[in-house]
């Protein structure tokens, strides 16, 4: 059975929650649950902030990056074999404010979902969705995509910013509850790490459960808080660089060099394997929360770049070049 819960309960004189009230079903009265935990994984929405204060807590301070996304997801059906990748993304730049991604699920079905950053409305129903992979795709997705048959209607969502409510930097907490997964700290949807973010919490409550510490909610907010600030970081430098984002907060002095640096680095990944490679791991957090290079691949970088602007240095002057010889020719 599943009930909504109304509250938890907070005994002032011990200072701590002990269960949670659910709400009253019918014309029932409210229930009460003992818990000797209580996980707030109510996502963005959570009230403990408010809570807090009610309790005679401080708030939490908190980090936004208002980023403004909007995005549209269709499922639809297409015959087996039109496509061989899984997973298509095509993300939004500083230049182009829409994105798109594709991801095929089982029993032949796939879900589109088209997005815009900085307040960009994205496309709305499935053949504008259309038209926009038929702009930021190669020629063969459009190719197989004319074939496909929408599923139900397209679901639409708003995400305005992504934020971190910092319950690590609290001198007081009350014990008996604890914050979780989005409920602490909400990532940009379209960079698809939030999963995996709170898979981290899991294993940090995991371990302070385990603990002999007396308290547990300090244990697990200051485990939390050590993996979510390289990803806030990551994807804060990100959002603020390549997509128009904005912030209440002061935005360190090196952001917007390294965001350049890194501009140059998604050039040079586009066309050589193990850059790209690279880049996508430590984007999907599989092999390091932090985004640092190392110099062997700062150095990969860098001579792709300088073989691309050497190519195009060469080119110019051939063409002009061949511009001085057809004014001499006339």
């Amino acid at each position: 059975m599943r009930r909504s819960v109304a509250e938890p309960r907070f005994d002032r004189a011990r200072q701590r929650v002990t269960g949670v009230v659910l709400n009253p079903l019918d014309q029932g009265e409210p229930e009460f649950v003992p818990a000797g935990l209580v996980v707030d994984a109510a996502g963005r929405g959570t009230r403990l902030p408010v809570w807090l204060e009610q309790w005679g807590y401080q708030r939490p301070v908190e980090s936004t990056i208002d980023i403004g996304i909007n995005y549209a997801s269709q499922q639809f059906r297409m015959p087996e074999g039109l496509i061989a990748e899984k997973v298509v993304v095509a993300g939004a730049s500083h230049d182009q404010s829409l994105g798109l991604g594709m991801l095929h699920y089982e029993d032949g079905i796939w879900v589109l979902t088209t997005f815009g950053v900085a307040n960009a409305k994205p496309p709305r129903t499935f053949p504008e969705m259309l038209a926009l992979a038929d702009k930021l795709l190669p020629a063969h997705f459009s190719a197989a995509l004319v074939r496909a048959q929408p599923v139900g209607e397209p679901a639409y969502h708003a995400f305005p910013a992504s934020r971190w409510r910092r319950y690590h930097k609290l001198d007081r907490f009350p014990a008996g509850i604890v914050p979780f997964g989005d409920a602490v700290a909400s990532f940009n949807p379209t960079f698809g790490q939030g999963m995996t973010m709170t898979s981290l919490q899991a294993g940090h409550l995991r371990r302070a459960l385990q603990s002999p510490v007396d308290d547990l909610a300090r244990e697990l907010n200051r485990a939390t808080a050590k993996t979510t600030y390289p990803v806030w970081m990551m994807n804060a430098i990100g959002d603020i660089t390549f997509h128009h984002a904005g912030t209440k907060d002061r935005i360190p002095w090196w952001w917007r060099p390294s965001g350049a640096l890194f501009d140059q680095f998604l050039g040079a990944a586009e066309t050589e394997p193990v850059l790209a490679e690279w880049f996508l791991r430590r984007f999907s957090l599989l092999d390091s929360l932090y985004m640092v290079p190392p110099p062997r691949i700062i150095g990969g970088a860098m001579r792709h770049n300088m073989r691309l602007w050497l190519r195009e240095r060469r080119q110019a002057i051939k063409d002009r070049r061949g511009a001085v010889t057809t004014l001499r020719s006339l």
